[in-house]
């Protein structure tokens, strides 16, 4: 018989601590901007529950699921977490809109090596503050601790988003036409894509954060939050038809922009009007890659495509100075001239 004694290995000694989970969530309680009627559950209960507002003919439950990627990164570089939590929020929001939804609620999974108050309750903060900015509620979530999966301020986060539309009201490619214009809201930066590539100019020491551009530092356009479109899109909803919504991601104007196409048609882009912003131009020549790869990797300054008929152009102009909505018509909906379904025009 062994007589060493061994101690208690408990949860706290594994570096779990359900305390500082506890702490964390009762935070968030304490800040309930969105008092939703529809929401039938508080935070920190197994499920969350959501009533249906029966007033809507024929509803469809949308759905959406994202995180942020490697724009974690940076947040950790520049101990900078209040905006991230609008990212993840707006990686799912501006997703589900794209089918005509109005978002109904959220909920996020957040995991960590060790749950630090002082960054994560930022983090929650933002995700209920941009949910908020989108008249939808956040009802739940997790957190979780695993110090053998994590390290140091290491987190990763992941979201889900609901929302409900009218099913004539379903913006889908049927509704595209030859001859449709296409117009560009623009984004707030790089938003929440192509940070490995901008992770990987920082590691080789191209890139500084602490470098200013154009009077401002590289590490505060590098965090900028990503653009919340849906106040934007449901103004325009309401007075004219939407043809087709595409949210710029991964993959850029190039992949995202013929998702939303018939397969006969394609989208001529415009390229002296899209402009790609001087700070995408900085990161490209850091880069050292052309155009066409610029324009698959980074929604080069467009966050969300929309696509009309020709003769609402002057409602959507007048629409959008109402609302103080900057925009660009980048391009036009064309019969498929070949195999290309993104055609690019200097």
């Amino acid at each position: 018989m062994n007589n060493k004694q061994k101690t208690k290995i408990n949860y706290q000694k594994s570096g779990v601590s359900i305390d500082r989970a506890d702490k964390l969530i009762s935070s968030l309680k304490s800040e309930n901007i969105n008092k939703d009627k529809n929401v039938l559950s508080n935070i920190g209960g197994f499920s969350s529950l959501y009533k249906i507002d029966t007033k809507i003919k024929d509803p469809v439950i949308v759905s959406g699921t994202d995180g942020v990627g490697t724009k974690l990164k940076i947040a950790n570089k520049l101990k900078c977490h209040k905006h991230i939590g609008q990212d993840l929020v707006a990686m799912c929001a501006n997703d589900i809109i794209t089918s005509g939804a109005k978002p109904l609620f959220f909920l996020d999974y957040l995991a960590t090596s060790k749950i630090k108050q002082n960054i994560h309750s930022d983090v929650l903060k933002s995700i209920k503050n941009a949910c908020y900015k989108c008249g939808m509620s956040l009802i739940g979530g997790e957190t979780a601790e695993m110090p053998g999966m994590y390290h140091k301020d290491d987190y990763d986060l992941a979201g889900f988003c609901v929302g409900i539309v009218s099913q004539k009201k379903i913006i889908s490619p049927k509704k595209v036409k030859s001859g449709n214009i296409i117009i560009g809201l623009p984004s707030s930066g790089f938003h929440s894509n192509g940070f490995s590539l901008i992770n990987k100019l920082i590691e080789s020491k191209r890139l500084k954060l602490n470098k200013v551009f154009q009077k401002s530092n590289l590490g505060n356009i590098l965090i900028k939050p990503t653009r919340l479109y849906f106040k934007i899109i449901n103004s325009l909803q309401k007075e004219i038809q939407i043809n087709g919504l595409a949210h710029i991601t991964g993959g850029g104007i190039t992949d995202n922009v013929p998702r939303i196409l018939p397969d006969n048609l394609s989208a001529s882009i415009d390229l002296h009007t899209l402009k790609i912003p001087n700070i995408f131009r900085y990161i490209q020549d850091l880069s050292k890659i052309d155009d066409l790869e610029m324009l698959q990797t980074f929604n080069c300054g467009i966050g969300m495509a929309v696509i009309v008929d020709e003769k609402n152009i002057s409602k959507v102009d007048k629409i959008f100075k109402k609302n103080r909505q900057p925009y660009k018509i980048i391009g036009q909906v064309i019969h498929k001239p070949s195999k290309e379904k993104i055609i690019y025009v200097d």
